[in-house]
Order: C-alpha cells, then sequence, then structure tokens
C-alpha cells in the first residue's frame, strides 16, 4: 500500500506541475516546498528512467515523455478516484467531496436554499464553494480543480465541456430612489448618455451584453466605476454615484422594500442563461448525482 500512495502522490504532484507549466505553481497549489516538487519529479523520472521535463530559464515544458505520462497519470488518477468514490457509494450513506465553483451572485443571492438543503441531506459529504469569475470556470474544470460550476453566460462550446441550460436569469438597470428615471415608464438608449455607471469588473458576462448594447446604439458612458463586489455597487446605488446592471435576484430584496428602482427600455429586456458545467469525462460520483437530483427539483 505504502509504494501504490507514494506512486499516486507523485503522479498527482506531476500532474499539477504539467498543467500550470511551473514547479513554483505545483508547489503553491500542493503546499510542498518547491525543493519538495523538484524531489518527487526527480524520482519519477529515475523510476521511469528518462526526462519528463525540459528547463529553459524559467519555463517548463514537457518532453515527448511527459506527453505520454501526461496523458496516462490523468487516467490514472481519474480511476483512482473513481475508485475509492465507488467504495465510499458502496453503503447507503451518499459520501464523499464536491467542490463546485460559482459566481459571487449565484452564491449569495441565488443558491444558498440549495446549499442549506444539499448540507442538510449529506451531511458526510465535504462540500467546498469556490467563488470566482465566469471566464476561469472552463479551465478550473480542465484541470480537474472542481468537479461542476454554476455560471450566467452563453454557451462557450469548449468541446471538453458539458453545459446544461437551467434557466433564464432576468437582468435589470437599477437606480436609486431620487433619481429622474423612477418617473420614466421607459427609457430609449440615449437617456443613458449623461449618465455614471457602476458595474461588475471587466470579465463579466452581463456587463459583457450591456456594453454591447449600448455601443450598438452608439452610448457613451460618462463615467464607470468597476467593483467586484455586488454589496458595494449596490451601496453606490443607493447612495447616488449612478446605475447599475445587475442580475435581478441580486437586488430582489431592495426592490422590494424600494431602497433601488427597476428602470426598463423601451426596446430590450435583458436575459442571461444559468448554466451547470462540467467536464465531458467526469465520473458522476454520488456526490455530484445528488447535487444534480436537488438541482432538477429546485428547477421544476
Amino acid at each position: 500500500m505504502g509504494v501504490l500512495f507514494m506512486e499516486t502522490k507523485l503522479l498527482r504532484t506531476f500532474l499539477v506541475v504539467a498543467q500550470n507549466k511551473s514547479f513554483s505553481k505545483g508547489a503553491e497549489i500542493l503546499n510542498y516546498a518547491q525543493s519538495s516538487i523538484s524531489d518527487q519529479i526527480r524520482k519519477l523520472e529515475n523510476q521511469l528512467d528518462t526526462k519528463l521535463f525540459e528547463r529553459l530559464g524559467h519555463d517548463v515544458y514537457l518532453t515527448k515523455d511527459g506527453e505520454t505520462l501526461l496523458f496516462y497519470a490523468k487516467k490514472i488518477l481519474n480511476l483512482c478516484e473513481e475508485a475509492q468514490n465507488t467504495i465510499s457509494s458502496s453503503s447507503s450513506i451518499i459520501k464523499g467531496k464536491l467542490t463546485i465553483a460559482m459566481t459571487e451572485s449565484l452564491c449569495v443571492f441565488k443558491y444558498p436554499k440549495l446549499f442549506r438543503d444539499y448540507r442538510s441531506l449529506y451531511p458526510h459529504v465535504d462540500l467546498k464553494i469556490k467563488i470566482g469569475h465566469c471566464y476561469e470556470f472552463p479551465n478550473w474544470i480542465r484541470k480537474n480543480m472542481i468537479d461542476v460550476a454554476f455560471s450566467l453566460n452563453k454557451p462557450s462550446n469548449h468541446p471538453d465541456i458539458i453545459e446544461k441550460a437551467l434557466c433564464d436569469e432576468p437582468l435589470t438597470l437599477i437606480v436609486n430612489k431620487n433619481h429622474p428615471f423612477t418617473k420614466e415608464k421607459y427609457l430609449v438608449p440615449s437617456d443613458l448618455i449623461n449618465e455614471n455607471f457602476i458595474l461588475t469588473q471587466r470579465g463579466s458576462h452581463y456587463r459583457t451584453l450591456f456594453e454591447q448594447y449600448l455601443g450598438i446604439h452608439g452610448v457613451m458612458a460618462k463615467s464607470t466605476l468597476e467593483f467586484e463586489s455586488i454589496a458595494a455597487i449596490k451601496q453606490l446605488v443607493k447612495s447616488g454615484f449612478g446605475l447599475s446592471f445587475l442580475p435581478r435576484v441580486t437586488v430582489k430584496e431592495e426592490l422590494a422594500n424600494k431602497e433601488l428602482f427597476e428602470v426598463l427600455m423601451e426596446d430590450k429586456t435583458f436575459s442571461i442563461p444559468n448554466n451547470i458545467t462540467y467536464h465531458k469525462d467526469k465520473w458522476i460520483s454520488p456526490p455530484i448525482n445528488a447535487l444534480f437530483n436537488l438541482v432538477d427539483k429546485s428547477t421544476q
């Protein structure tokens, strides 16, 4: 068992270094000293009697044998995980690990009840939620850093990623209660020319959608403030710093309490697909399957 464990450990280290093309990044991800990473790779090279990496300055490249091992290392480690999870699921208790990625807007405002229910139903699952941006998720999925992702974006058409649409998430333009737009039934694009906008950072798919709409109509924002935090954006809008464009679910409470007001465009309503995504070769373990079943029930 000791030899098997060590071999698996070496392969995992090799895989992380190969995927990140960096010994230092591999050490950071695996929480090892860089010297330990180098020793493990050296040991693996000695066992296989070949060179796996070529180092040119600070850059690291796989050799031909390294590329061959990468192919098999992925398969071996996936099979090890599948075997472990299959054995773990042989009882009626669902247990194992589940790592989910999602945006702040979905985690905080859309799915808290879903994850409370999941924890309550499956207390033996080690559930981790990783907050990030939608554009990061395909890379995280390909590197097996996460099991599944919930995202707000149009289909990316990555050949190795499965995307399942859950629903269309409404998007809305919001102002504070004292803004003149609250008296208007509808706006036209030219109404927005002299407005200040407070938006999420570049890379956000719904920001891109809104900026494309403004661009089509020749509207240039007077000024734009950028924030990662939706809570900060909402507070600034309340304080009269400008308008924002957010998923409606993130401002549902403020709209109901009349702290913020929704303004409608005469020619357009906005929405964006809410998707669940995962790798096409991902083994659907009992914890993942339990999540899928819970999501299906919640969207019915």
